[in-house]
């Protein structure tokens, strides 16, 4: 067992799972609270597997005995229960599960729910030293790259755009290609972050590999804690969440991502002091200057 909650390990852990498994780690994600209630055979029954299989699942999570995991998923069920969300947006009977039927005013507040719910794990998933490692690496690197395969390059751009208002040496690059041969280039006084939801990005792992040769801090971004990404990166972050039905592939991961260096982001402004709160003014008036001559150049 790790030094996480249970309910955590198992959405970190999803990736490792079969089929099967699967089916049962979102039952008991859906509702922990009364499953963790349930015997090992009415959980069985309800799910159309052998008790094996469960007990399989529950080995596979880090359990020896099935009574310890109940205990604990109940335990951690109690604090979920505790999460705030707002009463206009509770939806008491399946929130996450989108139906064909549903209507506009229902997929917007199920999407909306699970958004919150999801931003709301991140306190369990993302650890406060790993934090503070991750913004000190940044304050004390010569360059940070970031790269993102696929809907995370977005998201690497983002953050690219957000740490360079800080007046941080960032880089990025879009092309996988120009990624790696910068990556290749970086020494043990850089960084790079490498954003894949699956953790299993061929370029994202050889962007992460070339950065290590030189001994370059590599900070991984995925949903998965047995992926290869979380193998060849210094500090890892994740951005997990469960998946949903008639969700894009990593749809709430991108936006866990986002929030996720919002953090960071914070924590290198708060320990720059005053120098963070002048650069971070500099680039703020440095658009505004050029919002107002695109206005000023604008003829009718």
């Amino acid at each position: 067992m790790s030094d996480r909650s249970v309910l955590t390990d198992i959405t970190l852990q999803q990736n490792r799972l079969s089929e099967v498994q699967k089916k049962i780690a979102s039952y008991y994600l859906a509702d922990p609270q009364q499953v963790s209630q349930l015997t090992l055979k009415t959980i069985a029954e309800k799910l159309c597997v052998s008790e094996t299989a469960v007990i399989r699942f529950i080995k596979k999570i880090g359990y020896k005995s099935f009574k310890a995991f109940q205990i604990d998923v109940l335990k951690d069920s109690s604090v979920v229960k505790n999460n705030t969300i707002p009463k206009a947006l509770k939806i008491e009977d399946g929130y996450s599960e989108i139906g064909e039927a549903d209507t506009v005013q229902t997929i917007k507040k199920k999407v909306i729910v699970s958004a919150v719910k999801a931003i709301e794990t991140l306190y369990d998933f993302v650890k406060d030293s790993e934090i503070e490692k991750v913004a000190r690496l940044f304050l004390k690197a010569e360059h940070i790259l970031f790269y993102g395969s696929g809907g995370s390059s977005s998201i690497a751009m983002d953050a690219h755009h957000k740490f360079m208002r800080l007046g941080l040496p960032t880089i990025y690059e879009e092309n996988s290609h120009l990624a790696i041969i910068r990556a290749s280039h970086l020494t043990a006084r850089d960084v790079v972050v490498v954003i894949s939801h699956t953790g299993e990005s061929r370029e994202v792992l050889e962007c992460s590999k070339n950065a290590k040769i030189n001994n370059a801090a590599v900070v991984g971004i995925t949903s998965y804690s047995l992926s290869s990404l979380t193998k060849v990166s210094n500090i890892t972050l994740y951005s997990a969440t469960n998946t949903l039905p008639y969700y894009t592939d990593a749809m709430v991961s991108r936006l866990l991502q986002l929030v996720i260096f919002d953090m960071i982001f914070i924590r290198c402004t708060l320990l720059l002091g005053a120098k963070g709160k002048a650069a971070v003014e500099i680039s703020r008036r440095a658009i505004k200057s050029a919002k107002k001559q695109e206005k000023s150049s604008v003829r009718f």
